[in-house]
């Protein structure tokens, strides 16, 4: 398998304090990912749009002045048109406690880059990270070595983890100026042209984009025309999804983390838009596949993953069109319409292939005679009625 590489940036202060001015409402890190068969292109696409719009200088998110969205969205146009992906993982700072261990910067700064570390190392086997450096010489010494120590290589994956300056790593610089774009969004400064590329930037290259502490909520405001009932549909799904998540995070159980990055998948494609349209099992797979996980079936997508999360009690809407996370009442609707097309006819065919062999054999010969099948019984004779 071919190394991955995650270039690493952040945007936002750890000051848990966001009543202070100029203090940050989020903290932000993400990942640009890049496999190494595409590196070489997406470094010299990179410098392209460093020569064109920061000419000698980096390419930077804090560069774009004030309210430009504009000149901001025309990069962004420009980025789409590269290969690569990012995971994000957003924390918002007035949801964590001031009385905490996090109060301290150094801690916070380790532990919301830990939890994004933690998720890449899980889906990678050979992964190296370059991240911008910040803070005084013990600190990054200090930082590294916590890295390390969490994520200490073994027989079954390695990893590479070093500390740059961003003006000499021009991938380094376009993580900069992505977590920069998901914080104009997520500080309230965008406007409606930036919020229309953001979405392009979410669907196209986004891997994931944890939100911690966790929230159940969309990430866009809702359509108000629709039922109000449909937010507690909604809601309720998202609450059963993130419970199941944070419960298997960690698993390293291959069939569960399957299931993890199915389901986050999921949650993440209606928190982003919840009214969008199923998720085919093709674009399923293809994410998989990005994810680290190659040659899954189809057949895992409903029996391994789709299934075994049902078990667990998470809600999933499903018709020929793919899955979704329900978010009304229609969704849950088409979930039961496609239990019905499949569970009755079987029943049905059961039943008339029971009754033709009572029949003939004078009741005795009786396909569910014995204690296993009690609850197909009760269910038959209801037909039968």
């Amino acid at each position: 398998m071919s190394s991955v590489f995650a270039f690493i940036d952040e945007s936002g202060d750890p000051n848990l304090d966001t009543s202070k001015q100029g203090t940050s409402k989020f903290f932000i890190v993400c990942a640009v990912i890049v496999k190494e068969d595409g590196l070489a292109a997406l470094k010299a696409g990179a410098e392209l749009i460093r020569g064109r719009y920061f000419q000698t200088g980096e390419i930077k998110s804090s560069g774009i002045k004030g309210s430009n969205h504009g000149r901001r969205v025309k990069i962004l146009n420009e980025m789409f048109k590269l290969d690569f992906k990012f995971y994000a993982v957003a924390v918002d700072k007035g949801a964590v406690r001031r009385d905490s261990g996090l109060k301290h910067k150094k801690s916070f700064l380790k532990y919301v880059n830990g939890l994004l570390y933690s998720r890449l190392f899980q889906n990678y086997e050979d992964l190296y990270i370059v991240a911008d450096e910040h803070g005084s010489d013990d600190f990054k010494t200090s930082f590294q070595s916590y890295i390390n120590k969490q994520h200490k290589p073994d027989l079954f994956w390695r990893s590479r983890f070093d500390l740059v300056s961003s003006k000499d790593d021009v991938l380094v610089q376009l993580s900069d100026f992505v977590v920069g774009t998901l914080a104009k969004i997520y500080e309230g400064k965008g406007g409606d042209a930036l919020a229309e590329a953001y979405q392009k930037l979410i669907k196209d290259k986004s891997l994931g984009l944890v939100e911690w502490p966790t929230k159940y909520q969309t990430y866009f405001p809702r359509d108000t025309t629709t039922p109000g009932f449909d937010e507690f549909i909604h809601k309720h799904a998202l609450n059963k999804a993130e419970v199941f998540l944070e419960s298997n995070e960690n698993s390293a159980g291959e069939d569960v983390m399957l299931q993890v990055c199915v389901l986050a998948y999921l949650v993440f494609q209606s928190r982003m838009v919840p009214f969008k349209n199923y998720v085919p099992t093709k674009e399923l797979l293809i994410h998989l596949n990005e994810r680290g996980f190659l040659n899954v079936k189809e057949q895992a997508i409903r029996s391994t993953i789709i299934a075994k999360l049902r078990d667990k009690e998470v809600i999933i809407a499903s018709c020929n069109k793919g899955y979704k996370i329900p978010c009304c009442y229609d969704d849950l609707y088409d979930f039961v319409e496609r239990v019905d097309s499949q569970v009755m006819p079987l029943l049905k065919r059961l039943n008339r292939a029971r009754n033709s062999y009572l029949l003939a054999s004078h009741n005795e010969i009786d396909l569910l005679k014995g204690p296993n099948y009690p609850k197909l019984v009760s269910f038959l004779e209801e037909f039968n009625k």
